[in-house]
């Protein structure tokens, strides 16, 4: 009976370390697919950041073009408000109402509302100073 024993124990032990080898691969296996799904997804995502980023700089070029149309929108703004100022001061002189005079009324009211326009570049130009 102890020969058989023997056998039995030579025998399971054995088995045992082929089980654990199979583990092994098996782990090994799951290891090399992890590492081939996240080189895949690493460079998905490293593409599409840079896409992402030359995207934004091209924006913050096109940017530019606005700071010189700001700059004219900004000085027919101060022209407009000057003339409107000497026709309310005019029109009071000679006892007539502003809103008589051609344009005025338009006028005025395209001042009132350019301060959304100019809200809106300041927020943009913040924008664009944070992209660098």
């Amino acid at each position: 009976m102890n020969t058989q024993k023997a056998v039995y124990n030579k025998l399971f032990s054995k088995k045992t370390e082929l089980e654990t080898h199979k583990v092994e691969l098996g782990i090994m296996q799951d290891l090399s697919k992890a590492l081939s799904k996240h080189k895949k997804a690493r460079k998905s995502l490293d593409d599409n950041l840079d896409k992402w980023y030359n995207d934004l700089f091209k924006l913050k070029d096109k940017f530019s073009t606005f700071e010189s149309k700001d700059k004219e929108f900004k000085s027919s703004l101060s022209d407009m408000k000057k003339f409107v100022k000497e026709i309310e001061t005019m029109s009071k002189d000679l006892g007539i109402k502003p809103t008589a005079i051609e344009d005025y009324q338009e006028s005025k009211a395209l001042i009132n509302t350019s301060e959304d326009i100019d809200d809106s570049m300041k927020d943009a130009r913040k924008l664009a100073n944070k992209i660098g």
